[in-house]
């Protein structure tokens, strides 16, 4: 609005000039904050790097006064010698990233932005959870914060609304960028008017997740387990007979009545296999633990599994660790979910193609098992039912066999993930811990019976 001559000549103004002076992007940013300041403080310092009359940017330090009654600005400006620029800079840096730090000691993420939504720094535990070093958010827009998360359409416009109308608001988002994990956090902001800032804090309700989903599908559970237990002494008895008689048929059958019975035969298998699944996952079971060569099972698993694949045109690939792995479990039910999820991978894939079979190590603790096919890949719906028992999306399902693999591998104290794309495939993973030979004496007697031979 005015300027003296020392501003003309530093500047290259005139005596008639109206606009805005020059500066750097950063300065740009401070600028609104300081203003901000001055008009509660009346009187306050800064340093910015403003364009001069040489057209180049130089650091310049603003002593300013503000009139609330006119609510003009008056600046004194003072250039500034290399040494003393730097070390004023030097030390607004380090004080900035001093205060920021005091954010680290505080168990949770924090990213704090200025009122216009401009971030102006983040603690280890934002830089963590965000994925991004702090250089990489700060200055940007308060809506960077979820670039990584998964959201639904309209969450941030309704977010961004509730925190500019009602000062605070929150949101919970989605991390599916983890291999082994889907990670839930809630996202809380709440817009501090005395300090003119946003205070924004993550929390992570990852484990709150995995203990409702754990609870519901127990629920689940509960229900078949009362419908198993009502229905399995019905069946069994009736299911015995049919199959004794089937037999006793077969003995004096020609060639096509033999081929009819052997449908009824199959189908009467069938039938009793879905009753052992119902069973196996409506009451708490014993386990025969021993100590088991995942690799050779895989290995027995793929051979058994092949010859069906190559049927189909679907080769399967096997990717094994160097190193001996065993774990603590039960054989046969490993087996069976092997059987199961390669099954479910080779109906995925009409056209044929690949299914890789991946085993690594992870620390020398863990064992990763990951099955990984070319199929035609699932929706977030089916995703999120996957585990649920009847559910399925085949015509000819029972919902009954992922919900069996999940609770084989939770008996094995394993973990068990999946990730999906439609037409792309769907990649399980699978985790278990490694045993050790030290850690026999705590195992059953039944597996101590064994002979091990260490070398």
């Amino acid at each position: 609005m005015n300027v003296n001559e020392a501003a003309i000549k530093l500047f290259n103004l005139n005596l008639t000039y109206i606009g805005y002076l020059a500066m750097d992007e950063q300065s740009n940013f401070k600028w609104t904050k300081f203003v901000k300041q001055l008009q509660n403080d009346l009187r306050s310092e800064e340093i910015f790097n403003i364009r001069t009359a040489g057209n180049d940017y130089e650091m310049l330090s603003f002593k300013c006064f503000y009139d609330p009654n006119t609510e003009e600005i008056v600046a004194q400006i003072s250039t500034l010698n290399d040494d003393v620029a730097h070390k004023l800079y030097v030390s607004h840096a380090h004080e900035r990233s001093h205060s920021f730090n005091a954010y680290d000691y505080l168990p949770y993420a924090v990213i704090v932005s200025d009122a216009s939504g401009i971030i102006l720094g983040l603690n280890k535990y934002a830089e963590m959870f965000l994925k991004v070093e702090s250089t990489q958010l700060l200055h940007k827009a308060h809506q960077h914060i979820f670039d990584s998360f998964t959201l639904k359409k309209g969450q941030i416009t309704t977010y961004l609304s509730k925190l500019m109308g009602e000062k605070h608001a929150s949101i919970h988002v989605v991390d599916e960028t983890q291999v082994s994990r889907t990670c839930y956090y809630e996202i809380s902001s709440i817009f501090d008017e005395y300090n003119n800032i946003i205070v924004t804090v993550i929390n992570d309700e990852t484990e709150k997740k995995q203990l409702q989903h754990k609870v519901e599908h127990q629920q689940a559970l509960n229900v078949v387990g009362q419908m198993a237990a009502s229905i399995a002494h019905e069946i069994r008895n009736p299911l015995t007979s049919l199959k004794g008689f089937t037999e006793l048929l077969k003995l004096n059958a020609d060639d096509e009545s033999r081929m009819y019975l052997s449908v009824i035969d199959s189908e009467l298998q069938r039938m009793e296999q879905i009753l052992s699944e119902l069973l196996v996952l409506s009451k708490p079971t014993t386990m025969k633990v021993e100590l088991l060569e995942l690799d050779h099972i895989v290995k027995q698993v793929i051979e058994f599994m092949l010859p069906d694949a190559l049927m189909k045109n679907i080769m399967i690939r096997y990717i094994s660790t160097s190193n001996q792995v065993y774990i603590g479990g039960n054989e046969n039910r490993l087996k069976q979910v092997l059987m199961n999820l390669i099954k479910n991978a080779m109906e995925s894939m009409n056209n044929g193609g690949t299914i890789t079979v991946e085993m690594a190590t992870n620390d020398g603790a863990i064992v990763d098992l990951m099955i990984k096919d070319e199929g035609v890949g699932m929706d977030s719906t089916t995703l999120q039912n996957l585990f649920q028992p009847f559910y399925t999306t085949k015509s000819t399902g029972t919902g009954l066999g992922l919900a069996f693999v999940k609770k084989v591998i939770e008996e094995h104290d394993g973990v068990i993930g999946v990730n999906s794309e439609l037409q792309k495939g769907t990649c399980f993973h699978l985790q278990f811990p490694i045993y050790t030979f030290n850690q026999m004496d705590t195992m059953e007697v039944s597996t101590k019976d064994s002979a091990y031979l260490v070398t």
